[in-house]
């Protein structure tokens, strides 16, 4: 039984040691180097404004009707009598806005009349100015491994550790072997 008891406690003995060698604290993890290269591409449109203003228009026209005058003096009172029977249905009067225009004939004055009257006039040209920013970010990363060396303190103490456990183990094993009848 005490064999048992002894093999036991060796092979618990022997399990720690192997944890404690086959596990190890976790390395650094590696940095991640990242950059990140920013264009920014600037545009302009220009806006322009032109204003072409054109002013009223008065317009009239007057056109004189002579007598007709033929070989025979029935006949050409018969034709100006036709004639200005015609002319004085030219009486018309047009209006639209700022627009208008009138055609009329003076029988005293033996006249026709064209009065026309064209309102002012805008043209507008518009260009539009615009500010335009254009941003564009190209990131890149890659892995750098980390390798820092320990500080003395860190590496006294982990001789220091081992060799206590080695101390122990060897303190260990004699005091088992010292039990173990051969």
């Amino acid at each position: 039984m005490k064999k048992a008891i002894a093999y036991f406690f060796s092979i618990l003995i022997v399990l720690l040691f192997a944890s404690v060698f086959l596990v190890s604290c976790k390395a650094k993890q590696p940095l991640r180097e990242t950059s990140e290269k920013t264009v920014i591409n600037y545009d302009s449109i220009y806006r322009s404004k032109i204003s072409i203003k054109n002013k009223a228009i008065n317009d009239s026209l007057l056109i004189v009707i002579g007598k007709v005058k033929t070989e025979r003096k029935e006949c050409d009172s018969v034709c100006q009598i036709a004639i200005d029977r015609l002319l004085s249905q030219l009486n018309t009067k047009k209006t639209s806005g700022d627009n208008s225009y009138s055609v009329f004939y003076d029988p005293g004055k033996n006249t026709l009349n064209l009065n026309s009257v064209i309102g002012e006039t805008k043209s507008d040209t518009v260009t539009l100015f615009r500010y335009i920013t254009k941003t564009i970010t190209l990131s890149t990363h890659k892995d750098v491994p980390v390798e820092t060396p320990l500080p003395k303190w860190q590496l006294y103490l982990m001789i220091f550790g081992a060799g206590t456990i080695g101390y122990l183990f060897v303190k260990l094993t004699i005091f088992i072997r010292s039990k173990i009848p051969t």
